[in-house]
């Protein structure tokens, strides 16, 4: 995965969240949620998503 990533979530209801993916990010389908990181872990739940990418971030753009 390359070194600047983010995960773009869209929901059902327009709205478009943006995630940071550095340390690596998985669908966990036990607890039906995406899950960001090692420790300390984000959790984003799959209820109301409609679809979800992963984009390259230009670190000289997000300065």
């Amino acid at each position: 995965m390359p070194d600047n990533v983010q995960l773009v979530v869209e929901y059902a209801d327009h709205q478009t969240r943006y995630y940071p993916a550095n340390p690596g990010w998985r669908i966990d389908a036990a607890s039906r949620c995406i899950v960001i990181g090692r420790m300390p872990r984000t959790y984003i739940p799959l209820d109301g998503v409609t679809a979800f990418h992963v984009e390259n971030v230009d670190p000289k753009e997000s300065q």
